[in-house]
């Protein structure tokens, strides 16, 4: 019989698995062929950090943004306000 811990520790290391997966397939190491591919292949700066930004997809309407950030504020659920 599988215990709890048991349960857990396998569950654990499956999910372990699963992220080392995508963080080794970051190249895309395992394409079949790349001319078949539908995505560009990848550029110098996208490889050495995925996080940098990226071109829009289409341009942007709005000229200014203002992002207020309040720290402390009441929750959202705090604010609702119920119409019938």
């Amino acid at each position: 019989m599988l215990g709890r811990r048991e349960l857990l520790r396998r569950a654990g290391m499956g999910m372990g698995m699963v992220g080392l997966a995508g963080l080794l397939d970051a190249e895309k190491l395992r394409a079949d062929d790349p001319a078949r591919s539908t995505e560009p292949p990848l550029k110098d700066a996208e490889r050495l950090n995925p996080l940098a930004p990226k071109p829009p997809h289409f341009a942007a309407k709005a000229q200014r943004v203002v992002h207020l950030f309040m720290n402390g504020g009441p929750s959202h659920v705090d604010t609702f306000d119920y119409k019938p």
